[in-house]
């Protein structure tokens, strides 16, 4: 199961989101080589995980540590299309309530089998999808590496791009929409083996992140 940590819920899950902060570090600098905010650190934090962001979080089922997360930050507020990568949306980067961004997806198996992996990354790609509907979200956007687009097409939501792919860093890189309606989670579970919610704790109320 999937849980959601709103701002106000961080004291209750302060060890898992610790845990996150050094996975992100170890996954995002020391494996992938992003040059990001505080490199000798042996967490990773940025601007945008702020008093605005809400995650969910894969743990363990037996010690609830974590497995694997992702970052959602409103767009009527700071976040990262708009403050980092503007230069991808020609038209101005994406601002309204019903448009969400993802990032900072992070998995990891600690040293166990990649098919756990694999897994960690569907159950996180149906929670954003519940959450989406439960809180009144029509679409996500997203920047992402080219390379790791066709992984994020193979879950069965539909995605239009923002951009052209473009050079960043050493990377080519471009931004997504990610389009969520009726259709999305039935399509989703039957393609990716799922029959009932993931998300352990309902959403119901988008005003309390915002």
């Amino acid at each position: 199961m999937i849980d959601t940590i709103y701002p106000e819920d961080r004291h209750a899950y302060s060890t898992p989101l610790i845990q996150m902060y050094h996975d992100r570090k170890r996954v995002f600098i020391d494996q992938l080589g992003w040059q990001l905010k505080n490199p000798g650190s042996w967490l990773e934090l940025d601007d945008y995980d702020n008093e605005a962001a809400v995650y969910l979080m894969a743990r363990d089922v037996e010690d609830g540590s974590h497995r694997g997360s992702v970052r959602l930050l409103p767009t009527t507020g700071a976040h990262m299309m708009e403050g980092v990568f503007s230069d991808l949306c020609p038209d101005g980067a994406i601002r309204s309530p019903n448009v969400w961004e993802i990032s900072r997806l992070v998995a990891t198996t600690h040293g166990r089998a990649g098919a756990r992996l694999v897994r960690v990354h569907r159950l996180l790609a149906l929670a954003l999808v519940e959450f989406a509907l439960l809180n009144g979200i029509d679409d996500y956007v997203l920047v992402a590496e080219s390379a790791r687009v066709p992984a994020l097409l193979s879950v069965g939501w539909r995605v239009t791009p923002l951009s052209l792919p473009t050079e960043y860093a050493g990377e080519t890189i471009e931004a997504l929409r990610i389009h969520i309606d009726a259709e999305t989670l039935p399509r989703m579970r039957a393609r990716l083996g799922y029959e009932g919610p993931v998300l352990s704790t309902a959403a119901t109320d988008i005003a309390r992140a915002a």
